[in-house]
């Protein structure tokens, strides 16, 4: 591992409010992240007391516009992500497309929509049915109109590019399209579209967005750091990571969960072999690097899952629905987006492009709670469930504590951005 060593909270210089005010909503990064982290705190401690209170039911149970089950189940899969997708599409994303990144009044009315809506949704779901019903659905109406029109910003960038290679960030769009209709839908039919939620969010949005950004970053981090490591990303193989969740989502939407293993068990085979090709071990020797390649790991994990729960189905038996789901979007989905926004977090601030010790024992406390909530979907009672999510809380609260004012300080090197 990385021996550097630096402060759990490194000093920054402070803007007075007005200029604070004014770095949040200048640089697509920093608004989004915020607004992303903001997010997970709210959505964990909500989903949290929903959890804490079915384990120990002298607690107070929260008030519910819609069965909690179903509005976690938006929360979770896009609650949150998209905003620190953006961030890094309108960061990063310009530089894969050798374009201009867009100007703060064309993302600002979409961004600022998208996250008040967003925001909004716990509080309007905690009001309660007499209250909250139709506000919340119209909520997620406005939050899908703000998802759409910052996708159609990125679209904006992707037809303007000249670059020979725009495939990853095609790719990424289309996801995107996918999660906006999952919002869309929450709000047209409410929690009548829970399966739609559940597969299209996963399987259509999440999973595709990240496994893209992978297969363009980690070998490209890993080959710039690591020596005798080079790039590893042929176009078949995004393609077989691409594809394998999206072929899931459908054979799972058509009811044929019996046969997904088909899919699963030779993606599965091939990403824990693709985690050594690309560098796995040697990984470990940095921090920062070590994170992905980690995340990246439970990729294969949540295939070899779904695999053996496929199985189980054919065998009749109940199998294991929800281990691969957690596999994927906490062990995948969540230790990806910790450790990409670390990243660009650090790099975009003027701080050491290094996870501290703090960020690195948050982010093996990530990595316990995903074994945590899968081992806690077998048969376990609420309890369990409710450790999970505390251990969550755990996990990603200090880490938004820690990163968020990040966003509203001055970089810490002086310079712009």
């Amino acid at each position: 591992m990385s021996t550097h060593r630096t402060p759990a909270f490194e000093p920054h210089p402070i803007a007075p409010a007005g200029r604070s005010a004014h770095l949040l909503l200048a640089v697509p990064h920093r608004f989004f992240f915020f607004i992303g982290a903001a997010q997970i705190v709210v959505i964990s401690l909500w989903w949290g007391w929903v959890l804490a209170a079915r384990a120990w039911p002298a607690l107070p149970v929260p008030g519910a516009a819609v069965p909690a089950t179903s509005l976690h189940a938006l929360l979770m899969l896009c609650g949150f992500a998209p905003f620190f997708m953006f961030g890094f599409l309108f960061t990063a994303g310009p530089r894969w497309l050798a374009v201009a990144p867009p100007p703060p009044a064309a993302w600002r009315p979409p961004g600022i929509l998208a996250a008040l809506a967003a925001l909004a949704l716990v509080p309007l779901e905690v009001a309660g049915p007499a209250h909250g019903l139709q506000a919340l659905r119209f909520a997620a109406g406005a939050y899908a109109i703000g998802w759409l029109w910052l996708a159609f910003l990125f679209f904006r960038l992707i037809r303007t590019s000249r670059a020979d290679d725009k495939l990853h960030a095609i790719l990424v769009l289309g996801a995107q399209l996918a999660g906006a209709s999952v919002v869309a839908a929450f709000a047209l039919f409410g929690v009548a579209a829970h399966a739609w939620v559940k597969g299209a969010g996963l399987w259509g949005f999440l999973l595709p967005v990240f496994v893209t950004v992978c297969h363009r970053m980690i070998p490209f981090f890993t080959a710039s750091v690591v020596p005798f490591v080079r790039a590893f990303r042929p176009a078949w193989l995004l393609a077989v990571l691409i594809g394998a969740p999206v072929a899931h989502g459908v054979l799972d939407g058509l009811e044929q969960a019996a046969w997904t293993w088909i899919i699963d068990l030779p993606v599965a085979v091939l990403t824990l072999w693709l985690t050594l090709r690309w560098g796995f071990v040697q990984s470990l020797r940095n921090r920062l690097l070590a994170m992905l390649h980690i995340g990246f790991v439970w990729y294969g994990i949540g295939f070899l899952l779904a695999g053996a729960h496929s199985l189980s189905v054919r065998a009749g038996s109940a199998g294991i629905p929800l281990g691969s789901l957690h596999a994927l979007s906490i062990g995948f989905a969540s230790s990806l987006l910790m450790a990409m926004v670390t990243r660009v977090t650090c790099g975009h601030s003027g701080r050491t492009l290094a996870a501290d010790a703090l960020t690195w024992r948050l982010f093996v406390l990530l990595q316990l709670t995903a074994v945590v909530r899968v081992a806690a979907g077998i048969g376990a009672g609420p309890v369990w469930l409710a450790v999970a999510g505390l251990m969550w809380i755990g996990a990603f609260v200090p880490w938004c504590a820690k990163y968020a004012p990040v966003y509203w300080r001055a970089r810490a090197d002086g310079r712009p951005g």
